[in-house]
């Protein structure tokens, strides 16, 4: 039997808060425990609202945060096993790209020094073949190298993020997470960023995590997604079928939620009311108290992720969804329970 690329299991960071010298602290669950396996060259999106444990989880995948329970595994080795030496190799091997490119940019380094940075760092090479490469990524990411000698302040949004992803390409991870790396671009910049990562996808064998709230992206990034609400997964399968046919409610608005070019359709799926509740990870169904088709059973008995039609959700009431979410038309309880 073959090692998983990637593997987490029963992982689950729970924060630990103080406001005052004599407060009570208080425990923020913000991964629950979650099962996850990535094959290598794999592509799998993470949805959810802000608040729903998406960053978190990355950062435990990539060893930046210690898990409270669980582990995670890459190429067979846990995180917790590993020694100095191995942990070098591992982030030799990985990359992250953050969410805010001006923020992840050091102010007072040329690009191309950034750029090169991990290749001396590592010993990889020395100055002159680091500004080399620094130039041919530039290029790669359709930048041009005349960019060398620039500083993040001389450069839009739009440049600053392929730098970043330069910088993460440079050592030629088989990994990167990348945490909302297109949410603090405008719309016309965010597809040329989307355009970039499809060429790359298809020029460097990679596997990567595409962390982020917006569905209309990551369907034309990634192969698989898994949905995140409060910690935990709650849907996941391959991307056609999870678009096609949502299973989970949570799943069903956020997809409602995205807005249609054709003013023939008319979203009909329920919105999502009220915000995230922390206070019900106890028992029962974490989106119970958002849910317009919550039923007792889902205040007592927590849904377990489980196979239907050919995905994973975690709804007591997954087999009764339509599979359209916007038609003409009203839904009704009655209609959904057929």
């Amino acid at each position: 039997m073959s090692v998983p690329f990637l593997q987490a299991s029963g992982l689950s960071k729970v924060f630990r808060h103080k406001t005052g010298l004599f407060a009570k602290p208080t425990n923020q669950l913000a991964v629950n425990a979650i099962n996850l396996e990535l094959a290598a060259r794999e592509r799998i999106g993470v949805v959810g609202e802000s608040g729903s444990g998406k960053s978190t989880l990355g950062r435990l995948l990539l060893g930046l945060t210690e898990p409270t329970e669980g582990g995670v595994w890459f190429e067979g080795v846990n995180h917790k096993e590993r020694q100095t030496q191995d942990w070098t190799a591992f982030r030799i091997r990985t990359a992250l790209v953050q969410q805010n490119p001006l923020s992840a940019l050091n102010p007072q380094m040329t690009i191309g020094q950034q750029i090169g940075e991990g290749l001396l760092v590592h010993h990889i090479t020395g100055r002159a073949g680091a500004r080399d490469r620094a130039a041919s990524m530039l290029e790669r990411v359709g930048l041009s190298s005349a960019m060398m000698n620039r500083y993040p302040h001389q450069m839009s949004g739009g440049q600053r993020q392929r730098v970043v992803i330069a910088r993460a390409l440079i050592l030629e991870p088989k990994l990167v997470i990348f945490d909302e790396a297109v949410s603090a671009l405008d719309v016309s910049v965010q597809a040329q960023v989307v355009a970039l990562l499809r060429s790359l996808r298809q020029e460097l064998e990679l596997a990567y995590v595409f962390i982020t709230h917006d569905l209309r992206i990551v369907r034309h990034l990634v192969d698989r997604v898994a949905v995140m609400y409060l910690g935990r997964i709650v849907e996941t399968g391959d991307i056609r079928s999870v678009y096609e046919w949502p299973r989970h409610p949570y799943t069903r608005a956020l997809l409602a939620s995205v807005p249609s070019m054709d003013p023939t359709v008319r979203n009909i799926e329920p919105p999502i009311k009220g915000e995230l509740d922390g206070s019900i990870l106890s028992t029962g169904c974490t989106f119970r108290t958002r849910c317009p088709f919550a039923l007792d059973r889902c205040v007592t008995e927590t849904p377990g992720l489980r196979f239907v039609a050919g995905r994973q959700t975690a709804c007591h009431r997954a087999e009764e969804f339509p599979q359209a979410i916007a038609k003409q038309g009203s839904l009704t309880r009655k209609e959904i329970a057929r």
